[in-house]
């Protein structure tokens, strides 16, 4: 997902913006972030999430959390990947989980969860 970082936080937190909204995720690189420069980045929630059906296509902010909503895709090895603005997110789901396979789903995970993979730096 092509991002712009618009803040550096503390804790490797930092802001960004791309075509699906707004999101904050925590910085997985040694290079540090640039505010205001663009990366394209993979995106991937740490932890177990349950998704609910339905929601607003796209990424956005509230509160403390990151609200990403997009379509279900379950890998014929199980694995399992939220498509937002057309880019894959990898999630893990929690056991007893049965969220089919192409559905509209939003998933909302704490901002320290968001991790930002660049490919770019």
């Amino acid at each position: 997902m092509r991002i712009e970082v618009s803040a550096v936080g503390t804790d490797d937190l930092v802001s960004f913006h791309c075509s699906a909204g707004a999101g904050t995720g925590v910085w997985k690189s040694q290079e540090p972030p640039v505010a205001g420069q663009e990366y394209e980045v993979e995106i991937d929630i740490d932890g177990e999430v349950s998704p609910r059906s339905g929601g607003v296509a796209g990424m956005r902010l509230d509160g403390t959390s990151v609200v990403l909503c997009g379509l279900w895709q379950v890998m014929e090895d199980g694995a399992t990947y939220l498509q937002v603005a057309g880019s894959p997110v990898s999630v893990e789901v929690a056991d007893g989980d049965t969220t089919a396979s192409g559905e509209v789903v939003e998933v909302v995970a704490d901002t320290t969860a968001i991790h930002l993979f660049p490919s770019n730096t």
